[in-house]
């Protein structure tokens, strides 16, 4: 078997059982401090350019306080897939918390702005690892029904963590800018939750297959794998044009209000929240295909809404449109990986996932500031919004056929 694994296939990496509250809350613990990673510091930006306004590039490198940990998330995530193979999920959970922990308040005390970046770029490793390590546990520990609750959960957790990480970061950032810093400290209690927790699971003979994953070898489950990577990337370049590009677009139409902008962000971020809660329903109902073709639609009705509103209510209602697209559309990608991925294999996979998803969102301003520059900030909505469209029907175009192969075997 490929992939430099003496594991083989008797030796999978699943535990029988689906239960363990602590177990649970230490595992979304831990995924919540994923995205925070990136939202806490992000209203301190403005006050870090003015205390640094002497440094060359200063408004560059303070941008970069907020990319470079969303690059060092995605270029780490690969490695960390191994690792979790390797050494363990919990060992690499453990050291990547305290990294975090480290890392994430060092802002407290640094005093140069390249300093700073390079503890950006630090967390940004840890925070990688810990996705990994925390989705790889998902998909350890639950199956069916259970394993796409969980998730759905873990979808809500991290854009809950983001909606309210911000608000919080915000009102601090208006004290001192050092003080959304201290956030990072939470990271704190959660390491004796996953100490406690979490125990490794079971490897070697003593384990038990996962039913919920075919018996695929390595290379046909990466070149499926492939295909999910491929979406998350494209999901994540054209739906952070939301949280990055909103405070633009408003004013283009009429909507000066930065109060209003973060308003708008977090209707999208709450009601992506509650709708990833509902996924395991629809999983249970619906296929991936339809699943995704009703999340693409959505999102892409909700961007045009937002392109062509001219006032704020047609603005809300397209982030919650927006939001009820967005927030099936990771668990199913999550939970896909998950069903493809060789027990023995599932740290690198989801490894993978995680890169991709976040190159994606280190993309996204590449991708819709150039349509922006040539046309404006509602064409680059527009343009966006038609393309999930298409993504959509594109998934509609699948799940239509799928049903007619489908019926034909059943009639042969």
């Amino acid at each position: 078997m490929k992939g430099g694994s003496n594991l083989t296939p008797s030796d999978t990496v699943t535990t029988p059982v689906d239960g363990g509250r602590l177990r649970a809350i230490a595992i979304l613990s831990a995924s919540s401090l994923t995205l925070f990673a990136l939202a806490a510091v992000a209203p301190s930006l403005p006050a870090i350019e003015r205390a640094y306004a002497d440094v060359p590039d200063a408004a560059l490198l303070t941008r970069m306080v907020l990319t470079i940990a969303a690059l060092f998330i995605a270029l780490s995530a690969p490695v960390s897939g191994v690792l979790v193979d390797r050494i363990g999920r919990k060992p690499v959970l453990l050291g990547a918390l305290v990294l975090y922990l480290f890392s994430g308040t060092a802002g407290i005390w640094l005093e140069g702005l390249n300093e700073i970046i390079l503890s950006r770029a630090i967390l940004g490793i840890a925070a990688g690892m810990i996705l990994t390590s925390a989705t790889t546990l998902i998909g350890d520990f639950y199956r069916g029904d259970a394993r796409n609750r969980m998730a759905g959960i873990q979808v809500a957790v991290m854009v809950l963590a983001v909606a309210s990480g911000t608000t919080v970061a915000g009102y601090l950032a208006d004290t001192n800018w050092r003080l959304p810093f201290y956030l990072y400290a939470l990271a704190l209690p959660i390491i004796p939750l996953v100490t406690f927790g979490i125990r490794e699971p079971v490897r070697g003979p003593r384990a038990v297959r996962d039913p919920d994953v075919p018996a695929l070898s390595y290379g046909p489950a990466v070149l499926r794998a492939g295909v999910v990577y491929l979406i998350i990337w494209l999901t994540m370049v054209s739906t952070f044009v939301i949280p990055s590009q909103a405070p633009f677009l408003l004013p283009e139409i009429g909507i000066p209000s930065a109060f209003v902008a973060g308003i708008a962000i977090a209707v999208f971020n709450a009601v992506a929240a509650v709708t990833a809660i509902y996924f395991r329903h629809l999983r249970t109902r619906f296929d991936n295909n339809i699943i995704l073709a009703g999340s693409y639609l959505f999102l892409g009705a909700g961007l045009l809404l937002a392109a062509t509103a001219d006032g704020v209510p047609q603005a809300i209602l397209g982030m919650v449109f927006a939001g009820v697209g967005f927030g099936p559309l990771m668990p199913t990608l999550f939970a896909w990986l998950l069903s493809i991925a060789p027990p023995e294999f599932r740290g690198r996979f989801v490894g993978g996932l995680t890169f991709f998803q976040f190159l994606g969102l280190f993309a996204s301003p590449l991708y819709s500031q150039p349509i922006a520059d040539r046309i404006d900030m509602t064409g680059a909505f527009a343009v966006t919004g038609l393309a999930q469209i298409a993504f959509g029907l594109t998934f509609v175009g699948a799940a239509i056929s799928m049903m007619f192969f489908a019926g034909m075997r059943k009639q042969s």
